[in-house]
């Protein structure tokens, strides 16, 4: 199973379960996800906020593209691609590859935004940053 999908599932969860729930209102976020010069063709955006009273929130990444609603404040960023490698006869499944180094998709991410409290908010991803 990919280490994607638990992560997704968790945040997206946490989404669900918390949205609503203290009345915070959520801000648009939009932007685009490239690794190496290409657009992440799929994969996923999750938004950690530095206050720990807010919820996280996911978005799916599209041919490179993301759109999310997120809370206001400083958002940690981890960024997940996957390439789908084909059917693995042996698994009885498609498999996929993760290609996005750790210092971008896991919790000590170098990503931080800011969220704005409007909902034209714009964050671009290109990486890997230059060192």
């Amino acid at each position: 199973m990919s280490r994607v999908f638990p992560r997704f599932l968790i945040v997206f969860t946490s989404f669900v379960l918390l949205d609503g729930c203290d009345g915070k209102r959520l801000y648009r976020v939009v932007g685009e996800c490239s690794w190496q010069g290409a657009p992440i063709e799929d994969g996923v955006i999750n938004f950690f906020p530095e206050d720990r009273s807010l919820h996280p929130t996911t978005a799916r990444i599209t041919n490179g593209r993301f759109d999310a609603l997120v809370p206001p404040g400083t958002m940690k960023i981890e960024v997940h691609g996957q390439k789908n490698m084909g059917f693995n006869k042996v698994m009885n499944q498609n498999t996929f590859a993760h290609f996005v180094t750790d210092e971008y998709c896991t919790d000590k991410t170098v990503l931080r935004i800011d969220v704005e409290k409007h909902d034209h908010n714009v964050s671009n991803f290109i990486l890997p940053l230059p060192k």
